[in-house]
């Protein structure tokens, strides 16, 4: 009732409470029973995807690489109406290293890559030999 008597409710950024929804407490249990197993991997790695597009937006990761868009490919999956595409990159690190890599990343709708734009790269901080795209780099 308009939240008088109820306990009060901490701010929750919107991709942990659908995390804890999907895999925590009554929610998540029911997710077990009711969505396939194949599903729930999308979910999860949609949730995954988000996070760290929202880590890489926060600025709170240091560019570790530079690289060259060589192709994109769009998968058709959406998340908040922004794309998640397939960049095959031509990797620059900072340190002079030189590679491609393949890397499937939610993109905003505003700024999608073309090919031939440079993007920046941070490392992800769960996971160090993964890399993740922060954005068009400006020329």
């Amino acid at each position: 009732m308009m939240g008088w008597f109820g306990k009060k409710n901490k701010q929750e950024d919107a991709i942990a409470k659908a995390d804890k929804m999907m895999n925590k407490g009554l929610s998540g249990m029911m997710m077990k029973g009711f969505v396939s197993k194949e599903h729930r991997e999308a979910i999860n790695q949609s949730l995954d995807s988000a996070k760290q597009a929202q880590l890489a937006a926060s600025g709170s990761l240091p560019l570790t690489a530079t690289a060259t868009v060589i192709t994109i490919t769009d998968t058709g999956k959406l998340i908040n109406f922004d794309p998640i595409v397939v960049l095959v990159l031509d990797v620059t690190e900072t340190n002079g290293n030189q590679y491609q890599r393949t890397l499937e990343t939610l993109v905003s709708k505003m700024q999608i890559p073309r090919v031939g734009d440079r993007v920046g790269l941070g490392q992800n901080p769960a996971n160090p030999t993964e890399l993740i795209y922060m954005g068009l780099l400006s020329v």
